[in-house]
């Protein structure tokens, strides 16, 4: 079936000539049926991108893959999109895919994680009934591929991950590690005696301390930005 009747709009032509070829004409430059086959062309090679990119969402055990995978059928529905104007796409048209992928996107992502970590622990024969700590060398790698994408989760789904992540490293993802304190190096006779004096003369400023026994400070060069809270 052509994309255009015996009398077809020549502004709209034009407009799908452009968007086919990566043009910018002012008039058709090729006959009406070679742009109906280009543009078929045109959609049956995003077709097959975003059919197997599907399938393989389903099937990926790399966090890595998957989102990949997102991105490629991402780019081609907004490729699709753009020709819902001039070609009369089957059921569900390219926007109706868009949305109902949006809306299964995160039950494919828990189905993914889920696959990457059972894929894991078989690679490393872990026994979840041993009461061991799982090692991570063996399930760092992919506990690090899954923090990368955080900002593709939802609250839920990092919580699931923070758990995957937690029974390696015994805590939660955005844990910081205090730094230990250094031992205080012991004090020479002269430092002491230093220290001593500079006390002595503490004592004797007293006298700048407020009605209301605090000691007022400013640094000198605190800058015109500076903020006072009450």
């Amino acid at each position: 079936m052509a994309l255009f009747s015996a009398n077809p709009n020549k502004l709209k032509q034009i407009e799908l000539q452009n968007i086919i070829f990566g043009t910018d004409e002012k008039k058709l430059m090729v006959s009406n049926e070679f742009l109906d086959e280009m543009t078929k062309v045109y959609i049956s090679k995003r077709m097959k991108v975003i059919n197997r990119a599907m399938e393989n969402i389903a099937t990926t055990k790399s966090p890595r893959a998957f989102f990949g995978y997102i991105d490629s059928i991402q780019e081609s529905l907004k490729d699709l999109i753009v020709l819902e104007k001039y070609y009369s796409f089957k059921k569900p048209v390219p926007t109706e895919f868009k949305k109902n992928l949006e809306e299964k996107k995160d039950k494919y992502i828990l189905a993914m994680l889920n696959r990457a970590w059972k894929h894991t622990n078989n690679k490393a024969n872990y026994d979840p009934t041993s009461g061991l700590p799982r090692s991570p060398e063996q399930f760092g790698p992919i506990l690090e591929e899954m923090v990368e994408f955080r900002d593709q989760y939802t609250e839920a789904i990092f919580g699931h991950v923070d758990r995957f992540y937690t029974s390696v490293y015994e805590h939660s993802i955005d844990y910081v590690e205090p730094e230990p304190e250094p031992e205080p190096e012991e004090l020479s006779e002269e430092e002491a005696a230093a220290l001593a004096e500079e006390g002595a003369e503490g004592a004797e400023s007293a006298e700048a301390v407020g009605d209301d026994g605090i000691q007022e400070f400013m640094p000198e060069d605190f800058g015109d930005d500076l903020i006072l809270h009450e």
